[in-house]
């Protein structure tokens, strides 16, 4: 009987891959194209993608750099030191996107520097994107697969506690040696994510900002405001609240279950969404401090969200309406940070954000 039924099924399937064999198909002349061919636009396009997503890499961090630096004062402890540099070989890269890394950039298994971060400590001595770093300090600079790791945790060692390092540099055929003190530095790593929404969030670790976000935003100043934002969420510990914050919910949840009640997760769900709209305002609210510190424009800062909020309605509703505060109450509050810091550089007292005191929790 079961035997039976799949001779059934087969050629009923069989009868209606006959009907389709039989609808209309194209009727002008296919182009031949060879798999040649194909192969060659294939890496064009790839040569194209790799090229992209460095502009893009390349404007965060220039973007990033400066206010991570200028932002050390809020940071705390929380702070590490660097020179300002992207190094990378072809080990760095995935196998797919090496021919086109070495045709855009000159990527080869040689340890090179990509990119010179604008304002760092890095371009101020002269160092220059394409320079090859031969060794560090008394260091000779490895080639191979794990140079690259090997150098950025040597890099990282000798510049741990401000010391400045002695970096010799193979350029046109010729070698330098360059004496440079690291900048300190708020210890966050910016992160480029390859998603086309606009968003950007924190882990308490890094800074990602999504490719979908750099192309929203119009200009380096909107970029700096959104990473500002951002950096200002780790820096106020808010992943690291909002974690005790599950756990305290999801204790009930257990105790619920104990006693035969079954919450579904309720508790920890709320726990999650716990001062969700308080930090997010927080982080407005610090991040323009960054901003001011970092000599940059924060008085656009409102027309900025106001933007988002009226392009991207469905990204508000679906990414931010219940954890962010609503948007008419966020550009006022905005605004009203706008005038406090206004108000503090024209008296000259310093850019620190106003903090909480016993009276306040009254």
């Amino acid at each position: 009987m079961i035997k039976s039924n799949n001779v059934s099924c087969f050629l009923f399937l069989m009868t209606l891959f006959i009907l389709l064999t039989g609808c209309a198909t194209p009727t002008t002349k296919r182009v031949e194209v060879s798999d040649v061919a194909a192969e060659i636009e294939a890496e064009k396009q790839r040569e194209i993608a790799f090229e992209a997503a460095l502009h893009d890499k390349f404007r965060l961090v220039d973007t990033a750099y400066s206010v991570f630096v200028k932002s050390v004062p809020l940071c705390g402890e929380k702070t590490a030191y660097s020179i300002g540099t992207l190094v990378a070989n072809k080990y760095m890269i995935s196998e797919e996107m090496r021919t086109a890394a070495y045709a855009v950039s000159g990527i080869t298994n040689v340890l090179k520097i990509i990119h010179v971060m604008r304002g760092s400590a890095a371009e101020l001595v002269g160092i220059v994107d394409g320079d090859i770093p031969l060794s560090l300090n008394d260091w000779a600079i490895p080639t191979g697969e794990n140079a690259g790791q090997e150098y950025l945790k040597k890099l990282e060692e000798s510049t741990r506690n401000g010391e400045g390092i002695s970096l010799r540099i193979l350029r046109d055929g010729a070698e330098t040696l360059f004496e440079i003190t690291p900048d300190k530095t708020c210890d966050y790593t910016i992160v480029l994510s390859t998603q086309d929404i606009v968003n950007a969030y924190a882990d308490g670790k890094n800074v990602i900002i999504t490719r979908g976000m750099m192309r929203f935003t119009e200009s380096d100043t909107e970029l700096a405001l959104v990473v500002s934002h951002e950096l200002a969420h780790n820096v106020m510990n808010h992943m690291d609240a909002k974690t005790r914050n599950v756990v305290l919910g999801s204790v009930l949840d257990i105790v619920a279950a104990v006693l035969g009640v079954n919450t579904g997760g309720t508790f920890g769900n709320l726990g999650a969404r716990a001062y969700s709209k308080e930090f997010e305002a927080e982080a407005d609210y610090v991040g323009l401090y960054m901003m001011a510190l970092s000599d940059l424009d924060f008085e656009t800062a409102p027309h900025f969200w106001r933007r988002m909020a009226a392009l991207h309605p469905g990204n508000i509703k679906k990414n931010h309406a219940s954890t962010h505060p609503a948007t008419p109450e966020r550009f006022v509050a905005l605004e009203k940070t706008v005038q406090e810091i206004k108000q503090k550089l024209l008296n000259g007292t310093p850019l620190e954000p106003e903090m909480k005191n016993d009276s306040d929790e009254e």
